[in-house]
């Protein structure tokens, strides 16, 4: 019985193989037929030929997945396929989801842990070795040209918005993937489809997506030059587009044309994130006006009052400036918005550990001995106060090399104190074991 029921379902399976072939091979026949129209000079002056021409192309990259959509479910798509049958099915992690990668002979479907569909990758289209979309996109595009009197407007509309749209879906299957470069192509090629005069329709999020892909990929003058073309299309993403733009730049070498962009992005989206943030760091790095960043930063606190690296990087600028109280009460604060903040920690105890070694410094030189013994007490004072934030840092922090260099500063600040009393003795040596990695 096991044996007659295995027949049957290999015949069944054999069946409707052959059942899709046909409408292959019928796709492939259309195709070859009208590759053969296109090339006469009669039936090819008329833009009728060529119209027919994308259809039989776009309902050939259409083939394999003709009845899904993003969001069906796998209980769905089993209805819907029911003349095909999955050869298996796996689990895949692709940026940090969880995917059933369910396998057809001619394609793979992507089911997101709710189990309904996210994406799909066609591996086995039904006309091989021709990018399908692309070339019904040229065969409306001479449609168009020949289509002097309109009779085909409305085919050549619908024809492109529909390439249009399925660009988009592969851009955006190739971005879950990982595929940078290819969504960015992908996404241009949607771009241009939808822009083209027959539709006239420009989308500023698909220009921006060409772009941003770029950047992704790090193709960063590609990506310049589609930034740039959203700011004449007067899109900037509440100020993305001017801090992306300006980062493009700034990967280039070209530091003044990226603190231009930020500046003039500033002006425009004087509550952007990202362009505070951006202009931040780039005041900070080339050693601009302290004064300048103190103003971004402090406009960046209103905008985001429970974020801690901005009131760590208030408290860096100040103590650069020597304003050493008020930068503490500043790495103070960033811990106090989040104690997990192990950066607040260490730059607490690592300015107390500076200015120690500042006293220290200044006590070699001085010739004075009272003046000397009050300066080694202050130092000893100094250190003192570095234990406890670097102890904190020490409790919260995960990252193996800042631990090292924590219980590096811990052992030499014990090692100082190691004669005031029996705890600081034990501390040091327990911070010099854990530094030799003895425990």
């Amino acid at each position: 019985m096991k044996k007659l029921l295995t027949a049957a379902l290999m015949l069944f399976v054999t069946m409707q193989l052959g059942a899709q072939s046909k409408e292959v091979q019928s796709l492939i026949k259309s195709y070859e037929k009208m590759k053969t129209e296109i090339s006469d000079p009669k039936k090819g002056a008329k833009p009728a030929t060529w119209v027919k021409y994308a259809q039989v192309l776009s309902n050939a990259y259409s083939l394999p997945t003709n009845s899904l959509w993003v969001g069906l479910s796998s209980l769905e798509a089993k209805v819907v396929l029911k003349d095909q049958r999955s050869t298996g099915s796996e689990y895949q992690t692709i940026q940090g989801e969880e995917y059933e990668v369910v396998k057809y002979p001619d394609k793979d479907l992507y089911y997101n842990s709710e189990g309904k569909l996210s994406f799909w990758n066609v591996t086995d289209p039904a006309i091989k070795g021709v990018d399908m979309l692309q070339e019904a996109f040229n065969a409306y595009q001479k449609a168009a040209e020949l289509d002097t009197k309109g009779g085909e407007k409305k085919a050549i509309q619908e024809g492109l918005v529909f390439i249009s749209n399925n660009y988009i879906n592969d851009a955006m299957a190739a971005y879950t993937l990982g595929d940078l470069a290819i969504a960015s192509s992908r996404f241009e090629k949607a771009y241009l489809a939808s822009s083209h005069p027959a539709v006239n329709k420009i989308d500023t999020n698909i220009v921006y997506y060409i772009g941003l892909t770029a950047h992704m990929a790090q193709d960063y003058n590609r990506s310049i030059v589609y930034f740039t073309k959203c700011l004449e299309l007067g899109y900037g993403q509440n100020g993305d587009v001017y801090a992306n733009l300006a980062d493009a730049y700034k990967q280039l070498g070209d530091v003044e044309k990226s603190k231009e962009m930020l500046s003039e992005g500033f002006t425009k989206y004087p509550d952007s994130q990202s362009i505070l943030v951006a202009l931040i760091n780039a005041y900070l790095e080339s050693n601009d006006d302290p004064n300048k960043v103190l103003t971004f930063i402090r406009r960046a606190q209103e905008n985001e009052p429970n974020n801690p690296s901005l009131f760590y990087a208030e408290g860096n600028v100040l103590k650069n400036l020597g304003k050493f109280d008020e930068a503490i009460a500043l790495y103070d604060k960033s811990v106090a918005v989040d104690p997990n903040f192990f950066f607040g920690y260490f730059q607490k105890g690592q300015a107390y550990y500076d200015k120690a070694v500042e006293i220290q410094t200044a006590a070699a030189d001085e010739l004075d001995d009272n003046k000397y013994m009050q300066m080694v007490k202050e130092l000893d004072a100094t250190l003192g106060k570095a234990i406890a934030p670097f102890e904190s840092c020490l409790a919260v922090v995960q990252d193996k090399e800042i631990k090292t260099v924590v219980i590096e500063y811990l052992k030499n600040i014990f090692f100082r104190l190691r004669t005031n009393g029996p705890e600081y003795e034990a501390n040091y040596e327990k911070y010099n074991k854990l530094f030799l990695g003895e425990e």
